[in-house]
């Protein structure tokens, strides 16, 4: 009869060993990518932000994958305008900038970029290995900029199999370089920590692509979300909010960031529901264990406090610093309505020690 092991172990030590000196986490649930000026990041399964943006179209029912390749494209140049400057060679520098840039790919979990075709006014690129298409496809403009220090207008198709394929054209236009994207909340810094975090059991698979128990992981910085958030904020203008929305966020007054922040929780909360993932609540102080598993793991925040509000499972909870509030409000929502068995509502506000999140019944519960 064969032997089990049941604590095999599939993780790759030197791939974890290269994430873990990249990226650092905090003691208020974030993760630092040391390599972009401490730029916190997502650490994410594909299938779960592919499931939450799919949602995200469908709540706002808007086609917002052109708005997420532009918010990519920007964010991957404030990326390398962070990292030191790519190779200068008078042989193979376009090839060793590729290399790097590949390099950094890999860690990151986001594919690898190959050069189909060249002309002198534009290339043919292959993002292969790619994570999702909308944004491998900005990276990879972002990324050709750099490596041809030129600016180009980019179109792109997918190829499936994981391909896409990115047409560049240059652009003789003046563009300037993207300004930090600033948030709208308030976030304590933190200290470094040795928490755990769902990298530290990664796996490596082939060149760009990492998994987690067999989910493929990607690394997105905040500031991917920010700068996409800010290009789909006009898209909504003319959209009314819900009278069926579960939040209340006290300080946004923008009706289309609003609108925003709804169909961003509620994307969350969906896909959270939609993994089956298991929470139990016990008492207030079970929301610090099930933040670090479900908020922490990935990067998102973690809650420090927990106080009881009702006898019926209300909770208030403070969260120092969180990689965006709707996405935390919505998953905090769904851990909610995981624990309980029915629905929940939140009230979100920014205060100077980070962020109170009420969850509480969505229905009057008769005494």
């Amino acid at each position: 009869m064969p032997l089990i092991d049941d604590e095999m172990d599939e993780s790759t030590p030197w791939l974890i060993e290269k994430l873990q000196a990249r990226y650092a986490p905090n003691d208020v649930g974030m993760i630092v990518d040391r390599e972009s000026g401490d730029t916190p990041v997502w650490c994410v399964t594909l299938a779960a932000f592919e499931r939450w943006f799919s949602e995200l179209e469908g709540v706002t029912n808007q086609t917002l994958g052109r708005r997420l390749a532009y918010a990519s494209a920007e964010s991957e140049e404030m990326r390398w305008s962070l990292a030191p400057p790519l190779p200068k060679s008078w042989l193979g520098q376009q090839k060793k900038r590729i290399a790097t840039v590949n390099s950094d790919w890999g860690t990151r979990g986001l594919g690898q970029l190959e050069v189909l075709e060249t002309a002198t006014d534009g290339a043919t690129l292959l993002a292969a290995n790619r994570g999702h298409t909308a944004i491998a496809a900005g990276m990879g403009n972002a990324a050709w900029e750099c490596v041809q220090e030129c600016r180009f207008k980019f179109q792109w198709s997918d190829r499936g199999a994981g391909e896409t394929v990115v047409q560049t054209t240059v652009d003789l236009r003046e563009i300037p370089a993207p300004k930090k994207a600033e948030k709208a909340w308030l976030d304590l810094a933190g200290n470094l920590s040795n928490d755990w975090r769902l990298y530290d059991r990664a796996r490596h698979e082939t060149e760009g692509v990492w998994t987690i128990e067999g989910n493929r992981t990607v690394m997105l910085h905040q500031d991917l979300i920010l700068r996409f958030v800010n290009l789909a904020l006009p898209y909504l203008a003319d959209t009314p909010r819900s009278t069926d929305a579960r939040t209340e966020w006290k300080g946004v007054e923008g009706s289309e960031e609003i609108v925003l922040w709804d169909a961003m929780a509620e994307a969350a909360r969906k896909q959270f529901l939609a993994a089956g993932e298991l929470v139990l609540i016990a008492e207030p102080e079970s929301w610090i264990s099930v933040s670090n598993r479900h908020l922490a793991a990935q990067g998102l925040g973690c809650v420090t406090k927990a106080t009881e509000i009702d006898v019926n499972g209300g909770v208030d909870l403070l969260i120092p610093a969180a990689l965006h509030p709707a996405i935390v409000v919505g998953r905090l929502i769904g851990c909610w309505e995981r624990a309980e068995g029915r629905a929940a509502k939140a009230t979100w506000s920014s205060e100077k020690d980070g962020h109170h999140i009420k969850l509480e019944s969505r229905r009057v519960i008769a005494e």
